[in-house]
């Protein structure tokens, strides 16, 4: 009778085990039936009971269940809970000696499609948050050592687009983080590089910006994006030494682009090296005739020299002597005046020039040219 009671006892609690992962499968049933309601009535018991709360499958199947309320549903956290159960599915299973590793193993191979299905979605709907948060997790799963242990690899596709949706969610931590890695692993190009330094600049980090850039650009020297942002970045920070040795690199690179020959005129023009500054203004105009800022700095460098030079002749007291140095100051005013001109014609309504402008007819005496300048002024200043 004990050993009839016995195998009677084992019979019945093997009954309760089958029962509880009976639901389980059950409702992996229903998933596929699409009847949520009973699949989810069937794991809530199962994730309390204690002959499947720790049971891998429960977790695999919360997973398939949570993927597919969120295809109804288009809510994020869906997608958040399932990553979260085949984590725990995952850990279970080391504990249960890997029995469920490849069945785990398929159903996150499908569930990757689904998440990038998700961040593709996310950003087609403008919904960043949604899609860095989708992409993320493909590298999540991307990364597990399930996967990395037959094929190690870096999808660095997904790595740059999760840092694409960082960068339009305004999350900057994240953009950095995933910008700074698409370079690492020279994805992305100089685009990468261009982000990750507006993403620097919005954080206020200082510090980054040159680094970036200056790595940016030895990974894609004929990048001139780069180069021009480096210099400009220099000029900003007023590191003109810096400047002016990428800009003496940058013209090497494209002697063609007057931006470059402007640009280094302005640190010659700031340095007080008059004549160098000069010079690379007029090389500037060669390639670009109408260049506005070369043509008005031009003429204001002329213009100022021309003040100094008065200054010279006021000094003298001997008649002859001041009209000598005078002479001389007419000449840097008339140098000037034709720049200044030019310069109108390439911002007629710019203001600093007329006003430069109805000085030198004051001067000369041009009369008609400084009466229709002073009316255009006060138009201008709704006088």
């Amino acid at each position: 009778m004990k050993k009839l009671l016995f195998v009677a006892l084992a019979l019945f609690v093997g009954a309760g085990v089958y029962a509880q992962k009976g639901k389980v499968n059950a409702a992996e049933a229903y998933i596929d039936n699409g009847d949520l309601e009973a699949a989810e009535e069937r794991l809530e018991d199962a994730y309390t009971h204690k002959r499947s709360v720790d049971w891998p499958k429960t977790y695999i199947v919360a997973a398939k269940l949570e993927t597919a309320k969120y295809k109804k549903s288009k809510d994020i956290q869906d997608l958040k809970d399932a990553v979260d159960h085949y984590m725990k599915a995952i850990e279970l299973d080391k504990a249960d000696k890997g029995r469920f590793e490849n069945e785990i193993k398929v159903a996150l191979t499908f569930f990757v499609n689904e998440l990038t299905n998700a961040g593709i979605e996310g950003f087609n709907e403008q919904n960043y948050e949604n899609a860095m948060v989708a992409f993320e997790n493909v590298l999540k799963v991307n990364n597990l050592e399930m996967f990395q242990k037959e094929n190690p690899t870096v999808d660095t596709a997904i790595i740059y687009n999760t840092a694409l949706a960082a960068y339009n969610a305004k999350n900057w931590d994240k953009a950095s983080k995933y910008l700074e890695e698409s370079i690492e692993y020279s994805y992305g190009g100089g685009d990468a590089v261009l982000l990750l330094h507006q993403v620097y600049g919005t954080m206020q980090d200082s510090t980054k910006m040159a680094k970036n850039l200056q790595t940016g650009f030895e990974k894609y020297p004929e990048d001139d994006r780069l180069l021009t942002q480096l210099i400009n970045y220099y000029l900003e920070t007023k590191q003109n030494d810096a400047a002016k040795a990428y800009l003496n690199q940058a013209i090497e690179q494209d002697p063609e682009n007057p931006t470059y020959y402007y640009a280094r005129g302005v640190l010659a023009d700031q340095a007080k090296k008059y004549d160098e500054a000069i010079e690379d203004y007029k090389k500037a105009l060669e390639l670009q005739e109408d260049y506005f800022d070369a043509l008005y700095n031009l003429g204001v460098i002329y213009y100022n020299k021309a003040i100094e030079q008065m200054n010279v002749a006021n000094d003298e007291t001997d008649h002859a002597k001041f009209q000598k140095e005078k002479a001389k100051a007419d000449e840097l005013f008339k140098t000037s005046l034709p720049y200044m001109e030019k310069a109108h014609e390439a911002k007629p309504e710019e203001v600093s020039v007329l006003e430069s402008l109805k000085g030198l007819y004051y001067r000369f005496e041009m009369m008609d040219k400084y009466d229709e300048v002073d009316a255009k002024i006060k138009a201008l200043k709704g006088e």
